[in-house]
């Protein structure tokens, strides 16, 4: 029976976006035989119970997570297994170097990949969108951002997620202020520092931690050809692999790779051994004598998006979006004693959920529609009368608005039917005395 591995997704040159799905493409392309497996581009974690990617199909068993999917294949397929002559200090380091890539690897990928302003805009967000179809675009990535800053958050870094809105009144220039004397005040200087991007002023910190982490994994591997041993790669390889493989992306900022390249060619070496190790290559355009399995996904229809999308929507709604999502994956369950909580609570998650996108459709289907009978106004500019005053401009119009006074006149006599009017101007000349 053919094995099914469902990833996100080919991104920045790679056959996948996340790390764990590029390191189970790795350890399948390695291990099992090319006709033995099928790779999809799910690019959707609901195909599985859990809701995560990488997930391993066998005849309707569903397995997912990469360190649970290598467990899998040990057990079932004997063959597929490169642990099982690991010694016990080998395994310890195995399960120690794992975490801590899920960790602090995780996070410095988060970093440079989804937490940077620059990098989201430019490459991460435009690469979810070509893999994802519409409307899920407006819902998926955003959060898988937010999961990203949640990641980086206990590093200290998550504020470089903040993005400055040009609308946003508060970061507009203020107002010309005045000392207590009354005079101008002059604005601060803005130094260096002000007109730095967001990374680049956290350059130092950054760095800093990329070069932690490099030298525990530069470390770990010494002298050897792979992290553990000399002889042949194990699943720490695949995974190590998965990781440092998007490091190496080339982004606005690519302080991961600087440090990589700077400080520790080695992993540089340990990446090009590993990828060198596989029957083709994943995806980086590299000359490569198979391809990979790929098969085309189910494609889904208009209700499944649907679907999709609104439940998107509803893990979005603040305070409600996380009972939301732990009750549509398999009840709403308290995390200390596992006891269901109160049905009100369920019903009025769901009623917001479906209220909020009563609304979202109602709003949309408003702003399509056109007006009901109202009468159709036209509005055109008052044509100038062009012998008045006012086609000299703003002077003319002062002009003519000025008011008109008749020439004043006396009469000097009359007889009979004669009338002799004569005009009375002023004069400047004055009277003889």
């Amino acid at each position: 029976m053919v094995l099914e591995l469902h990833v996100w997704g080919p991104a920045f040159g790679l056959s996948s976006i996340d790390p764990e799905c590029l390191a189970a493409i790795a350890y399948f392309a390695y291990v099992v035989p090319r006709e033995d497996w099928a790779l999809s581009a799910s690019n959707d974690v609901s195909v599985c119970p859990d809701h995560i990617l990488p997930a391993l199909n066998h005849g309707g068993i569903w397995t997912s997570g990469y360190a649970n999917v290598v467990s899998y294949l040990a057990k079932h397929h004997a063959s597929c297994s490169l642990d099982d002559d690991l010694t016990p200090p080998q395994r310890a380091d195995s399960l120690a170097c794992a975490s801590f890539l899920a960790t602090r690897g995780s996070a410095l990928l988060a970093m440079s990949l989804y937490v940077s302003p620059a990098t989201w805009a430019k490459l991460t967000r435009p690469a979810y969108s070509s893999l994802l179809p519409f409307p899920l675009t407006w819902t998926v990535p955003p959060a898988i951002r937010a999961a990203a800053i949640e990641k980086v958050e206990h590093l200290g870094l998550g504020h470089l997620a903040a993005e400055v809105d040009s609308g946003d009144p508060s970061t507009s220039p203020p107002a010309v202020s005045t000392t207590s004397t009354g005079f101008i005040r002059l604005p601060a200087r803005l130094g260096p520092s002000s007109t730095l991007q967001p990374e680049q002023a956290s350059a130092i910190r950054l760095q800093s931690l990329a070069g932690d982490f490099f030298s525990v994994l530069d470390e770990l591997r010494g002298e050897k050809r792979f992290l553990l041993r000399d002889g042949k790669p194990s699943s720490l390889d695949f995974l190590a692999y998965g990781y440092l493989k998007l490091m190496q992306v080339q982004t606005p900022h690519p302080f991961l790779d600087s440090a990589m390249k700077r400080s520790h060619r080695r992993l540089v070496g340990f990446v090009d051994e590993v990828h060198s190790s596989l029957p083709f290559a994943l995806g980086d355009g590299a000359s490569s004598v198979e391809d990979p399995p790929w098969q085309a996904p189910v494609p889904a229809g208009a209700v499944e998006v649907l679907g999709r999308f609104a439940h998107g929507v509803a893990d979005s709604i603040p305070s409600a979006g996380d009972s939301w999502k732990r009750w549509r994956r398999g009840g709403v369950r308290d995390g200390a004693d596992d006891k269901v909580k109160d049905p009100n609570q369920v019903a009025l998650t769901v009623g917001g959920a479906l209220l909020g996108l009563a609304a979202l459709g109602g709003g949309l289907l408003f702003r399509s529609l056109s007006p009901f009978g109202a009468n159709t106004h036209r509005f055109e500019p008052e044509k100038e009368d062009q012998t008045s005053l006012l086609r000299f401009g703003e002077v003319g119009a002062m002009l003519q608005a000025l008011p008109v006074f008749p020439p004043s006149s006396d009469t000097l006599y009359h007889t009979g039917n004669v009338d002799v009017t004569v005009d009375v101007q002023p004069s400047a000349i004055s009277p003889p005395v």
